[in-house]
């Protein structure tokens, strides 16, 4: 790898599995410091990936990594993401907002909570996470937001 994120400190959101257990491990190998966050923590059965097992990865590259387990919707959860990075690595270059969920059902079926519960992690969840990396990320000289995701691409027919 060409180490060109040496000394970068990057946050990687829904880091569990998938794309963001992916960026992780890229970010990793080219020589970021990785902050991972998801809900799921150990493996637990229910779905592929956790953050230990990303974790294990992310070091056996002998990178650094800290997990911090945190449920989006949670605004209390994902008010501490970013000042556990700022404490461990000193601060954040790069945030990868990657975590999102959905409910894909009729307008007259949407429960609200599924549509708060949308809100919290797909709107409010970047959306702070992106106040509270940028101080830090100007005071580097500058840093990188990405936001996507992939929890659409299964959309019903």
């Amino acid at each position: 790898m060409s180490g060109i994120l040496k000394n970068k400190v990057a946050i990687i959101t829904g880091a569990s599995r998938g794309i963001g257990a992916g960026i992780a491990l890229r970010f990793a190998a080219e020589g970021a410091k990785v902050v991972i966050s998801a809900r799921t923590v150990k493996p637990d059965g229910k779905l592929p990936g956790s953050l230990e097992e990303t974790a294990e990865r992310i070091r056996a590259l002998g990178a650094e990594c800290l997990c911090v387990q945190a449920d989006l919707a949670d605004p209390a959860d994902r008010a501490r993401i970013v000042p556990a990075a700022i404490e461990r690595f000193g601060g954040v270059d790069i945030l990868v907002n990657n975590a999102a969920w959905a409910r894909f059902k009729h307008t007259c079926e949407q429960e609200p909570r599924h549509t708060h519960m949308a809100f919290e992690i797909n709107y409010f969840g970047p959306l702070e996470l992106s106040q509270q990396a940028v101080p830090s990320m100007t005071g580097r000289g500058g840093g990188w937001i990405l936001n996507l995701s992939s929890k659409t691409s299964d959309h019903p027919a």
